[in-house]
C-alpha cells in the first residue's frame, strides 16, 4: 500500500490560511485609511457624521407646543437664547427658565439653567457629540424651540481638551433633515456637535499686554504707565509670555496681541481685539496696570454684561494660593478682587446709549457686549454680530503705590502661575496633553 505524504496534504490548507489572512489584512488596511477621522469631520454634515436611520427613528416633528424665539449670543463657551432681540436696554433671556437639549442620536438629555447674564445658558462645552433638539421649560410644560427666522449659524469651535476640540453649529433652516427625507414645518432649532482635531489656525485664549496703545482719537501712541520703579509696557509683555506659557503647558494654544515694542490699536481687524476674533478665540485677557492710591494688590475687571463667572474662579482660586487680591467691589456675586467694568452714557449719533469703559472687554466681547457701538469703535462694526471671546482686565500693580509694586516683583511668578491654573480650573482642562 502507497503511503500518503502528509505534508504535502496539509500544503493547500496552510495556502488557503495565508490568503485568507493577506485578505484580511488587506481589508483592515482598506477599512483604516478609509475610515472617517476627525479631520475629515471638520468638512462634513451632520448626515455624513451620523447614521442617517437613526436619526431619522430619534427625532421629533410633531409637537403639542412650541416656543418662539428671536435671537441668540456666544460668549466664552456660552451660548445665549432670546425671546426678543438682543439689546442693552432689553435683553430678555430666558431668565429662571431651563432649557432641555435632546441628542437625537443617542436619546441622551441635557438640562441647563439661564441665571441672567452672556456667561451663563448653555455650556457648549459640556455637550456630548450629536444632533440636538432644543426644548424650553415654561410653567412646566416642554415646548419645543423655533425661531422666527431661518439661518445656520457660524461654525464655533470649543476651546482644546485632551487635544479634542467641539465644532458648534446652530440650524434653525427648515429643510435641516431633507438629507433623511424629513420636512419640518416650522424652523425648529438644532444644535450640531461635532469632535474634530483642532486646526492650528484656531487658538484658544488671547493674552493682551497693556502699553503700546495707538489712542486712534488723537493719533498718538499711549506707551503705558512708567516711573522709575517699573514701565507697564515691558512688565504686562513680560508677564504675557509667562501666563502663555504656564497654559500652552496642557495644550492650550495662546496668541499674545503684539511684539514687545509694537504699538497697536483696539480697532479694526488687524487690532488686538481683530486678531482675537480672527483666531477664533474663547478668551481674551488684558494684563495692565492702574493708578489709584488706595490699590496695593492685583484685581480683575469684568463685563457687567456678565455675572462674573470666569473672574470670580481666577480670583478665588489666585487667592486660595497665596496671592493677595484686592477688594474693590461690594456686590455680593463678585469674589474679593473682582469687580464690574463701568458703563458709560452719552449720546452717539442720534442715539443716547451706553458703553463699557475698557475697550479690552467691551471690543473684545462681539455681539454680547455690543463691539463696534461707539463713534471711536467704527471700524470694529465688523464684529458686531460676532461670538465674543469672554474678556477681562487683570489689573497687576498700581503705578502710584510702591508697596503694590514691589508686592507684584515679589509674587510674580505665582501670579503668572495662578492667573494661568485659575482660567484652566474655570474650563476643566487640567491634564491636558500638549
Amino acid at each position: 500500500m502507497k503511503k500518503i505524504n502528509e505534508n504535502k496534504s496539509k500544503r493547500p490548507r496552510t495556502l488557503i490560511t495565508i490568503v485568507l489572512v493577506i485578505a484580511i489584512i488587506a481589508v483592515g488596511i482598506f477599512l483604516f485609511l478609509n475610515r472617517v477621522t476627525d479631520v475629515d469631520k471638520i468638512g462634513m454634515t451632520y448626515s455624513e457624521v451620523f447614521d442617517q436611520k437613526v436619526l431619522s427613528q430619534n427625532v421629533t416633528t410633531k409637537f403639542k407646543q412650541t416656543y418662539q424665539l428671536k435671537d441668540y449670543t456666544v460668549y466664552g463657551e456660552n451660548m445665549m437664547l432670546y425671546e426678543d432681540m438682543y439689546t442693552n436696554e432689553s435683553s430678555d433671556s430666558l431668565l429662571g427658565k431651563n432649557v432641555l437639549l435632546k441628542n437625537i442620536v443617542t436619546n441622551s438629555e441635557s438640562i441647563f439653567s439661564f441665571a441672567g447674564g452672556v456667561d451663563s445658558g448653555i455650556n457648549l462645552a459640556e455637550l456630548d457629540e450629536g444632533v440636538y433638539e432644543i426644548y424650553v421649560y415654561d410653567h412646566y410644560k416642554q415646548k419645543r424651540v423655533y425661531f422666527s427666522d431661518e439661518f445656520e449659524s457660524d461654525k464655533f469651535t470649543t476651546m482644546r481638551r485632551n487635544g479634542m476640540v467641539k465644532t458648534i453649529t446652530l440650524n434653525t433652516n427648515r429643510d435641516f433633515l431633507d438629507d433623511i427625507g424629513i420636512n419640518l414645518e416650522k424652523n425648529y432649532a438644532f444644535l450640531v456637535v461635532i469632535d474634530n482635531t483642532p486646526l492650528s489656525s484656531v487658538y484658544d485664549i488671547v493674552m493682551d499686554p497693556c502699553g503700546n496703545t495707538i489712542d486712534i482719537s488723537s493719533n498718538s501712541i499711549d506707551y503705558g504707565y512708567e516711573n522709575d520703579s517699573i514701565q507697564e509696557a515691558n512688565e504686562s509683555y513680560e508677564l504675557a509670555l509667562l501666563v502663555k506659557e504656564e497654559l500652552e503647558k496642557e495644550g492650550l494654544r495662546v496668541l499674545i496681541t503684539r511684539q514687545k515694542d509694537e504699538d497697536s490699536s483696539y480697532y479694526g481687524s488687524d487690532s488686538r481685539v481683530g486678531k482675537g476674533y480672527e483666531s477664533q478665540a474663547k478668551v481674551f485677557i488684558s494684563l495692565g496696570m492702574c493708578a489709584d492710591d488706595s490699590i496695593a494688590y492685583p484685581y480683575i475687571v469684568t463685563s457687567p454684561y456678565t455675572n462674573g463667572l470666569l473672574a470670580n474662579e481666577i480670583a478665588y482660586y489666585m487667592k486660595g494660593h497665596n496671592v493677595n487680591m484686592m477688594p474693590v467691589s461690594n456686590e455680593s456675586r463678585l469674589q474679593e478682587g473682582v469687580c464690574f467694568d463701568t458703563l458709560l452714557e452719552g449720546e452717539q449719533g442720534d442715539s443716547y446709549i451706553e458703553w463699557e469703559a475698557y475697550p479690552q472687554i467691551r471690543e473684545s466681547g462681539g455681539k454680547s457686549t455690543f463691539a463696534g457701538r461707539i463713534s471711536i469703535a467704527a471700524e470694529n462694526k465688523i464684529y458686531r454680530e460676532s461670538n465674543g471671546m469672554y474678556g477681562l482686565y487683570f489689573a497687576f500693580a498700581n503705578i502710584n503705590s510702591q508697596e503694590s509694586i514691589d508686592y507684584y516683583y515679589a509674587n510674580k511668578g505665582v501670579i503668572a502661575s495662578t492667573l494661568a491654573n485659575g482660567i484652566m480650573q474655570y474650563y476643566r482642562i487640567q491634564g491636558n496633553e500638549q
